[in-house]
């Protein structure tokens, strides 16, 4: 079965990735694969991943279910402090790398090696012009009310990440749900906006500035995705 629609035409995709800097693939996934990922996606015990002083935290879906509503809305007060003074995200995570790494066999973990391999990098590589890309972090994503990403680059220095994705499972949403992938320039200006369409792949060249708007509380749905970064390193590295 291919994974990848085989209609779409990625010379033309890559000169728009190369000479923009990004680029959104609709309809990217078979049908049959793109509905597996996303049944997926809902058996997720998602575990909330955020800032705090002493830098990146997660909680478990059980960690969560425990907080009292104090207890939750002194942590909503922690993240809201962390983003007003500098970089902060608050959204719901599951880890593909991770998954590989424990040995899982569940259609995630199968997604992830598969992403791993040439099927999927060999069009990656020939999209961004980048001959050195050749591993893969990824992880399952949700934006619920409250949640959010503000602005970054993307660029770390102990990995060499040279293209950012998101892969977009989200059947029903609405712009002012917030949610919105921004792209901005030097003087803050947006530059420019990719709506998660379902079934589309979103490609950026790192280091990019850009956010994920916040989510308001009256959004009555779940923006779900599967996120990451195509990396040069070692295939023995962390992308693998």
């Amino acid at each position: 079965m291919d994974y990848i629609n085989p209609t779409l035409d990625f010379d033309d995709l890559g000169r728009t990735l190369r000479t923009q800097g990004r680029v959104q693939i609709r309809n990217f996934f078979s049908p049959q694969v793109v509905e597996a990922l996303e049944r997926a996606l809902q058996a997720i015990d998602w575990e909330l991943v955020y800032r705090d002083a002493k830098g990146d935290r997660r909680l478990t879906g059980e960690q969560l279910r425990g907080l009292t509503p104090p207890q939750r809305m002194d942590l909503t007060e922690g993240i809201h402090a962390v983003a007003r003074e500098g970089f902060q995200f608050s959204f719901f995570s599951d880890s593909l790398v991770h998954a590989v790494h424990q040995g899982r066999s569940d259609l995630l973990a199968r997604f992830m090696r598969w992403m791993a391999g040439d099927e999927f990098l060999s069009p990656m590589r020939d999209m961004s012009g980048d001959p050195q890309i050749n591993g893969v972090y990824a992880q399952a994503t949700m934006y619920s009310r409250g949640n959010f990403l503000t602005t970054h680059d993307d660029h770390v220095d102990r990995e060499d990440r040279r293209i950012a994705y998101v892969i977009n499972l989200t059947r029903r949403w609405r712009p002012d749900w917030g949610g919105m992938l921004h792209f901005t320039g030097d003087d803050g200006s947006v530059l420019d906006t990719f709506y998660p369409h379902f079934n589309s792949l979103s490609l950026f060249t790192v280091p990019q500035r850009h956010f994920v708007s916040y989510v308001p509380p009256f959004a009555m749905g779940e923006r779900t995705a599967i996120t990451g970064w195509l990396i040069a390193a070692p295939k023995t590295g962390q992308g693998t």
